[in-house]
């Protein structure tokens, strides 16, 4: 069966971005840390995300597979076209309301949950899934379906923002598989979650 592992980018006290819906200072992320996420991102084959992150994420990364170069990009580094390549091969899943079916995506309007279940069960690589805090609360309830938590915590404490985990309900057991410190601060923590 295929693992479906969730991602996120993190302050040390669990924000996901600062109360304009940005990214931190400092936000710790360079050449190494991009390169040890690569290791882990090209086992898989299909990326499920929220609509919000899909929107963010795929289209600016696409740009950059295809040889552009977006205005805010700066200089990109071999990782970072190396990820861009990666991400542009995965099939998207994409959880939206009001996006339709695209070439490079599905879209899933209802269940997530049985969705990402169904995809389980099917022939392939990891399925790596990056949402906000109301869809993963969702997710992360049900047990069994999220295999591993990637979560990379940054040297920053945000007062405001989205928390990682608002909102979720039910507790969840992890054990520790693996923690990467780099250099520049950040800390790489795999967690699987415990058997039930």
């Amino acid at each position: 069966m295929r693992k479906i592992i969730f991602h996120a980018q993190s302050t040390l006290n669990g924000r996901i971005a600062n109360v304009e819906g940005g990214f931190w200072t400092p936000f710790a992320w360079g050449e190494p840390e991009s390169a040890a996420f690569n290791d882990l991102f090209r086992t898989a084959d299909t990326w499920a995300l929220g609509r919000v992150m899909y929107e963010a994420i795929v289209p600016w990364w696409d740009a950059v597979a295809r040889g552009e170069n977006p205005e805010d990009a700066g200089q990109l580094s071999p990782p970072d076209l190396e990820f861009a390549a990666l991400q542009h091969k995965m099939h998207k899943l994409v959880f939206s309301h009001t996006l339709e079916d695209g070439p490079d995506r599905t879209v899933v309007r209802d269940a997530p949950a049985q969705a990402l279940a169904a995809l389980k069960t099917l022939a392939g690589g990891s399925i790596f899934l990056s949402c906000g805090p109301a869809l993963l609360a969702e997710l992360a309830g049900v047990p069994g379906l999220i295999d591993e938590y990637l979560l990379v915590i940054h040297p920053a404490v945000l007062g405001g923002g989205p928390r990682l985990f608002e909102g979720l309900e039910s507790d969840l057991a992890l054990r520790l598989i693996e923690a990467k410190p780099f250099a520049a601060g950040a800390v790489m923590l795999r967690y699987g979650t415990e058997p039930n």
